[in-house]
């Protein structure tokens, strides 16, 4: 089963990425809410860097880390949701001169709210339709989430 409507991602990501033709990158990047009926857990935005040389933060939202062995930088937020940083920015300056090097930008979050609002009202005996007791947990994680 697949839920894909364009108004069902819940984070719009920006990515701009710009040679300065110095031998260096300068990129921006913001990230917004979209979906203000989630709220989003452990929300990391990786972004390939196409180099192990870290990234000079000059602003940023949330927190990050770079990983020299894979290339990689993650842009991490607790959480995201309508109250709590609900958009965010980041911009860096790396070595480089291939702005594609930064795609495709990776997503990953958890959240207990789901993309389509599916609720289980009742749960019944198919024999004998008597209500059965149940609970329902809900999680939701995308199994893949990126901005190319």
């Amino acid at each position: 089963w697949a839920y894909g409507n364009e108004d069902a991602a819940p984070l719009s990501i920006n990515c701009w990425p710009e040679d300065e033709g110095s031998g260096t990158v300068n990129v921006n990047i913001e990230m917004e809410l979209t979906r203000t009926d989630m709220v989003l857990h452990d929300v990391n935005i990786l972004l390939p860097l196409g180099t192990t040389d870290p990234p000079v933060i000059a602003e940023i939202d949330g927190q990050y880390r770079h990983d020299p062995a894979s290339g990689m930088m993650c842009w991490h937020f607790d959480t995201v949701d309508a109250n709590t940083n609900s958009t965010g920015s980041l911009e860096f300056s790396i070595a480089g001169s291939n702005p594609e090097a930064f795609f495709p930008v990776q997503i990953g979050f958890r959240s207990e709210t789901m993309l389509c609002p599916l609720q289980i009202t009742n749960v019944a005996n198919s024999a004998n339709g008597t209500a059965v007791p149940n609970q329902t947990t809900r999680s939701f994680t995308p199994q893949s989430y990126q901005c190319i």
